[in-house]
């Protein structure tokens, strides 16, 4: 059937360096499907040979070829139809569909098999050096598009992983600090909550700093799962948290807040852990009606109330409010304004760096 099948030994090295390329033949006729089958395993294909059409979609799904050899006329389906079945399946796997023929079919035949998926059509004839090379550059495509799919799944990773912090996998601070700069710009009003675990330094020096990380990330996964869709939960740094709430009002944030502090409050804990965990919880509102917020004031404030919550005798919600902040004096310049603001913010660290 197909004389000079050795003439051109293209490589029976498999085109996909960690397996023999998989194909999948349907043929209808049991001497072509045969004669077929041996081409494709000389050309050292793992090859899987089917009769019709009826198991095709359940096989393609477990066999997973590297491409499908389909004939175009086929007892009780025709090719096309086939070939669209396949590629509507799973549009996200692509495994090049050929189809061939034994006789010279209609142009619209071949049209209509092209724009129902097909990557290739091929008439068999004597001329098996073109079907082997035909088969093989469509193998040779997929392996680039698998290659490049791979790729940009890497990409994909990395790119999460430069967003999200490591230990507990919720958004990193300087993804945080780009959030809350994007909401700002769009002038988008919302909370920000100012979350730090009550005595984790105990937890630390009592059960080591393995359960400690163990609270963390027990702890990110509670209020992960006490937002909704459109807020989002960051690591701030050691055991701070900020929660952004979208659309909250100081009382809504509150509201919000409080809720979370609760469920940190009542989570389950590893055994030999601490009996309980508890935070303090600072808020505070971006308001794009008022014109001297800014980012970076938006979260001094939260940090603000969340000392004011430790000061207070911590596992409380504060929220943000002028008293918590120095008050202008007559005669104080920007500069001064602003050393009296970092001095109270290093007297809170300090505090809470002291007493977790």
């Amino acid at each position: 059937m197909f004389p000079g099948s050795s003439a051109l030994r293209l490589s029976s090295s498999p085109p996909i360096s960690e397996r023999a390329a998989r194909v999948l033949l349907l043929e209808a006729d049991a001497q072509r499907r045969i004669e077929l089958e041996c081409l494709l395993q000389s050309e050292g294909y793992e090859t899987l040979a089917l009769g019709d059409a009826d198991e095709v979609m359940r096989l393609a799904a477990e066999y997973e070829p590297d491409l499908v050899l389909l004939n175009m006329q086929l007892p009780g389906a025709s090719g096309p139809e086939v070939c669209g079945e396949l590629k509507a399946y799973d549009p996200r796997r692509h495994h090049p569909i050929v189809l061939f023929s034994y006789e010279d079919p209609d142009e619209r035949v071949v049209a209509g098999g092209l724009l129902a998926g097909a990557d290739d059509f091929i008439r068999v004839t004597e001329r098996t050096l073109e079907l082997r090379a035909r088969i093989r550059v469509q193998l040779r495509n997929k392996r680039h598009l698998d290659a490049l799919q791979r790729l940009r799944q890497e990409r994909d990773s990395l790119r999460r992983d430069a967003q999200l912090d490591a230990l507990t996998g919720v958004m990193n601070r300087r993804s945080l600090e780009s959030e809350v700069i994007s909401r700002c710009e769009r002038r988008e009003r919302f909370g920000a909550l100012f979350i730090d675990v009550d005595h984790f330094k105990s937890i630390n020096d009592q059960f080591g700093h393995e359960m400690g990380d163990r609270v963390l990330m027990d702890l990110a996964d509670t209020l992960r799962s006490g937002i909704r869709p459109g807020d989002v939960v960051a690591r701030y740094g050691g055991e701070e948290f900020v929660v952004l709430v979208a659309g909250a009002g100081p009382e809504s944030a509150r509201l919000v807040a409080e809720r979370l502090r609760k469920g940190v409050e009542s989570m389950p804990l590893p055994t030999r852990g601490p009996a309980q965990v508890a935070v303090s919880i600072g808020t505070a509102v971006f308001d794009p009606r008022s014109e001297d917020q800014s980012w970076d004031e938006l979260l001094r404030r939260a940090d603000a109330a969340l000392y004011a919550a430790k000061r207070a005798g911590r596992n409380r919600v504060v929220m943000f409010s002028a008293e918590l902040v120095p008050p202008v004096e007559a005669g104080d310049t920007c500069s001064v304004r602003l050393n009296r603001l970092r001095t109270v913010e290093e007297k809170a660290l300090a505090f809470r760096s002291r007493s977790g």
